[in-house]
């Protein structure tokens, strides 16, 4: 009676044999998938501080373009769009941004009320590590910067 129970016990373990390489390779798949998802949002996350950065000191160096307007006996700052958008421009010339950033664009400048600062909007686009494929496009971002320029004695 107990060499039926042995071999029916061997018969069951033969047939599990394989079992557990498909549970190995569906867990390897699945941690590798969760990897590659990590990445990938990681490398847009870190694309869209950079571009962050790079619209900060764009719109800082703009807001520097400024006209000093002497107003009667009040004098006052005026800034214009163009003046806003050419500094942006040579700022991101000069520090090699379209080097940086994939797609880099100015999509839009405004000046604030009282012509005292700005905002620019900066477009790029990021290309995620292993899964790039599935976006071969790229995945777009965008950043928005403010600056004022402050008169003081």
């Amino acid at each position: 009676m107990a060499s039926r129970s042995l071999r029916r016990l061997r018969l069951a373990a033969r047939r599990e044999e394989g079992q557990s390489l498909v549970l190995a390779i569906g867990l390897c798949a699945i941690t590798l998938l969760t990897i590659s998802v990590v990445l990938a949002a990681s490398a847009v996350n870190l694309k869209a501080r950079q571009l962050l950065s790079l619209a900060d000191g764009a719109i800082v160096a703009a807001v520097d373009e400024f006209e000093f307007v002497a107003d009667g006996g009040a004098p006052r700052i005026q800034l214009t769009a163009d003046q806003v958008q050419q500094g942006a421009r040579r700022y991101l010339a000069d520090v090699g941004a379209s080097g940086r950033v994939d797609n880099l664009g100015i999509a839009s400048v405004h000046v604030l009320p009282g012509g005292q600062g700005a905002e620019i909007v900066l477009t790029g686009t990021v290309s995620p590590p292993i899964i790039g494929w599935i976006v071969p496009s790229g995945i777009p971002i965008t950043v928005h910067s403010t600056a004022r320029t402050v008169l003081s004695r």
